[in-house]
């Protein structure tokens, strides 16, 4: 990960621009007018007296909506099941100055000012929610003891700055704060929080309605009077928790609903999951061969070596199959063998067409038939013949004719862009042959001086002549580029014009100096002395110039093969070459995906049996995982070949396992080829074993994370990255480092299991037992919540009463003295049990921002050293 400078959540109490700002800078009470700001204008007209005027702004009364756009993001997400019950929904807008917008006043003594707008949540059971088409809006009816107290609105408003830069306390002008409001919007915005106490398990609407009677007037699709405009009053006067149960209707500018979880934040639920032991069965199920049929020997159930471990894609450290005695093996594969070989020896022999079960890869391996044991090709031979790796092989032949009409529909689309992109390539190999050859035929044999007033026009784009472009040898320079025109070469060609005046004179012996004393019109009306002067300089470009190297440069530099290839990879960007290759299509899609829909217990075998709340580490299992993808490989050639689509059923359609698109992938082909899972088939050499293939070029399995329980499922933007560890100074702890890598894929496994790959190896990742010659302290895996979208609320009461030492360890029990009293609480109280307290140089209760800073969660992170997974 590149460095990044530290970005810091800056909380504004309110924030204004334009001619709102002036009017809050001016202080004092504000000047109104029917309920609306007024801002004095003086006109002048020509040279009259000036004139003064009031222009009124927008207030309350005059919003009958707003623009869904505004909204950029709402806490928690429309239609989630299980929020967290301790913290607040909040909704955020683009304008960093949405919630003051129409605010008809400026802020008090306290720089406390009340938004225009407020963000309330409700119980679903006893609120309603409907549309009236002759209403502006619509309208929310609850019972008023769900509302909150509006004489601390402002409490609940703020703007969020993000900067690097220290910026002032408070709105006021600074060139850095000024600097991001016009470059950079995107790192402001605005926020309204409802500090509601929520039930678990509980459905809520959150709604942003007016907090003026005006405004709320003007939702109803009422007339406001002029008395209603100079009064002001708030849109209710019910503080929070003590309104009668009586019911309330507000016009309801945005809305949306959800629900409550159990009690638990990213926190507490990071904090329940545990390394715990796995299964030892874990990653295996039994594979009966006792009775295999196709004429092959049976054997009673039960019988030594009738029973073996078929492995899924993923294992555990510490998974040990059973073995197969060497006497069983045998004589299974090579009663397998035989009938594998029965079609190529009677094809031999002239006998029809047999058709036997499939050999996997053997157009790959170019292979007929299965060789004997011990002979290449092994990777082929190991495949084929041990019925562990026929069954993942099997898997993905059904994967690919479940799929076989969608992945052929692609196959056919990326045919048509091939055929045009080899419609370019014949155009280009004709351009080349053609610019060959007319190079060969009329450049190459010019003299160097002819060459270079020929490409004249071309010279300005080369690069790299000999000598360097703009140095006191360089031709252009010398000459100058009206020498190099076509009409100084016409001018100058033999019999020309120059030729015929000159006669016979020897230019090469002429040496004639300018006189000082000569001026310009002289000079021109000199023939004779013209062409000494230019004979001249052409004898001083010859004496300064390597002419030999000088052609050669711009020869290879006009050489059709270069500038053809230039050429088109203006629309073929990844050409090497404009050879035609034979076409292959691929399917860059992850291919675990359909093996684990299709089988569900192949991708980790007995993964039902993984304790709830658990942490482990597992491995790839490189030989199933090539083992599958050449039976995906294997029958979309012969889907292909059935098709009648060209090809010579050597194409590695599909060469991703995993999901990739998780991993910071590179630009360049090189690192994008890093990432896939196996190497082209056709590359496997005779001499590799099954399992050895990665295109990271490993024989070990990678290292996989897996996460199960609800923590990923309810924070699924959560990171999840290893850092490697250092050593404490004393030598005797291991510590997080800088160092930070993050996972090559993601896998997922309904309902609650994540499984995240890192490029990183058992031993790797285990370290040194200790700190002496030098041991490696191994790595750790974090779990973070995501740190770009701030969070707010209080943690879960534990006990009641009291004060915080730290407003980070605030939780909801410092805002009663019991649980009673704590359940009647409907919001968080300004004027409460902490009125007063300050912690951290925080006052509570002084201003909004302060409120944001007090109530925000930090990011939690957990971090878990390997060794507590790995043993040995």
């Amino acid at each position: 990960m590149p460095d990044l400078p530290k970005a810091t959540y800056r909380f504004f109490s309110w924030f204004r621009q334009g001619l709102l700002a002036d009017l809050s800078n001016r202080g004092g009470a504000p000047s109104t007018n029917a309920g609306r700001l007024v801002y004095p204008v003086r006109l002048r007209v020509n040279e009259g007296q000036p004139i003064d005027v009031d222009v009124q702004l927008y207030g309350p009364c005059d919003v009958t909506g707003i623009d869904g756009r505004e909204v950029i993001r709402v806490e928690p997400p429309r239609l989630m099941t299980d929020f967290e019950p301790n913290y607040f929904p909040s909704i955020e807008f683009d304008r960093p100055d949405f919630p003051w917008l129409f605010t008809p006043a400026n802020a008090n003594s306290k720089r406390q000012l009340r938004p225009w707008i407020c963000l309330i949540v409700v119980k679903k059971d006893g609120a309603t929610l409907t549309m009236d088409a002759r209403k502006p809006l619509p309208l929310l009816e609850c019972s008023q003891a769900e509302l909150p107290n509006l004489e601390e609105s402002w409490a609940w408003a703020h703007a969020q700055i993000v900067s690097s830069d220290q910026a002032p306390p408070d709105p006021s002008p600074h060139p850095a704060l000024k600097q991001i409001l016009t470059q950079h919007p995107e790192r402001t915005l605005s926020r309204l929080l409802s500090p509601r106490r929520l039930d678990p398990n509980t459905a809520y609407y959150a709604c942003l309605v007016p907090t003026f009677e005006v405004g709320l007037k003007t939702g109803f699709g009422e007339t406001v009077t002029a008395t209603d405009e100079q009064a002001m009053k708030p849109a209710w006067s019910v503080s929070s928790g003590t309104g009668a149960a009586t019911s309330i209707k507000l016009p309801v500018y945005f809305h949306w609903e959800f629900r409550t979880g159990l009690e638990g934040d990213f926190e507490s639920l990071a904090r329940r999951i545990e390394a715990k032991p796995l299964p030892k069965t874990l990653g295996l199920r039994p594979l009966d061969i006792s009775a295999p049929g196709w004429g092959m020997p049976s054997k009673p159930p039960g019988t030594a070596g009738t029973i073996l471990d078929l492995e899924g894609a993923l294992r555990t450290p510490e998974t040990n199959p059973r073995d197969w005695p060497d006497s069983v093996r045998g004589t299974f594969q090579n009663s397998l063998r035989t009938i594998l070989n029965i079609p190529a020896s009677l094809n031999a022999t002239g006998m029809p067409t047999v058709l036997g079960p499939p050999l996997y890869g053997q157009w790959y391996a170019k292979q007929e038939a299965v060789p004997a044991t011990n002979q290449p090709p092994h990777w082929f031979r190991e495949l084929n013949v041990d019925p562990r790796h026929r069954v993942a092989a099997g898997l993905g032949t059904v994967v690919v004719q479940q799929d076989q009409e969608q992945l052929m529909a692609s196959a056919w689309d990326q045919l048509e862009k091939q055929k045009q992109d080899n419609l370019r390539m014949k155009r280009a190999q004709m351009a080349e042959t053609v610019g060959g050859s007319l190079m060969k035929k009329h450049l190459a044999s010019l003299h160097p001086a002819q060459l270079l007033q020929f490409t004249g026009p071309s010279l300005g784009v080369l690069k790299d002549l000999t000598p360097a472009a703009g140095s006191p040898s360089d031709p252009r320079r010398l000459v100058g580029h009206a020498a190099l025109s076509g009409a100084f070469r016409r001018f100058n060609r033999p019999r020309g014009p120059l030729a015929t005046r000159l006669g016979n004179i020897d230019q090469a012996s002429l040496n004639i100096q300018i006189p000082p004393t000569l001026n310009r019109r002289e000079a021109g009306t000199s023939r004779m002395f013209a062409a000494a002067i230019l004979i001249d300089a052409r004898r001083r470009v010859q004496l300064a110039t390597d002419w030999a190297g000088l052609k050669a440069n711009i020869l290879t530099q006009l050489d059709p093969k270069t500038t053809v290839l230039t050429a088109v990879r203006e629309t073929v960007p990844s050409a090497e070459s404009i050879d035609i290759t034979r076409f292959a299509p691929t399917f860059p899609q992850p291919m675990y995906e359909p093996m684990r829909d299709t089988f569900p217990d192949m991708l980790l075998p007995g993964m039902d049996q993984i304790p709830a709340n658990s942490i482990a580490l597992l491995q790839t299992n490189p030989s199933f995982i090539e083992a599958y993808m050449v039976g995906l490989n294997h029958e979309m050639s012969r889907e292909l070949l059935w098709r009648g689509f060209p090809t010579d059923q050597r194409g590695t359609y599909f060469r991703q396992f995993w999901d990739g698109q998780g991993d910071l992938v590179g630009n360049s082909e090189q690192e994008r080829e890093a990432r896939r899972d196996i190497a082209p088939i056709a590359t496997w050499t005779n001499e590799s074993h099954l399992g050895s293939h990665a295109a990271q070029g490993s024989t070990e399995g990678q290292l996989v994370l897996l996460i199960r329980g609800d923590l990923l499922r309810r924070y699924p933007r959560s990171m999840v990255y290893a850092v490697e560890g250092i050593w404490s100074t004393d030598g005797t702890r291991r510590e997080l480092g800088t160092n930070e890598l993050y996972p090559m894929f993601r896998a997922t496994q309904a309902p609650d299991i994540t499984m995240l790959g890192f490029a990183l190896t058992k031993s790797i990742v285990r370290g040194a037992d200790t700190h002496a010659n030098n041991g490696h302290p191994g790595w750790f895996f974090v779990l973070q919540e995501q740190p770009t979208e701030p969070r707010f609320g209080l943690d879960a009461a534990k006990t009641f009463s009291g004060t915080p030492d730290h407003w980070s360890d605030l939780s909801w029990g410092h805002l009663a003295t019991s649980d009673d009293g704590l359940t009647q609480l409907v919001y968080v109280p300004i004027d409460g049990l902490l009125k007063n307290v300050v912690r951290d140089n925080i006052p509570w209760g002084k201003n909004s921002a302060q409120m944001a800073a007090i109530t925000r969660q930090p990011p939690f992170r957990v971090a878990i050293h390997a060794r507590t997974w790995l043993r040995t």
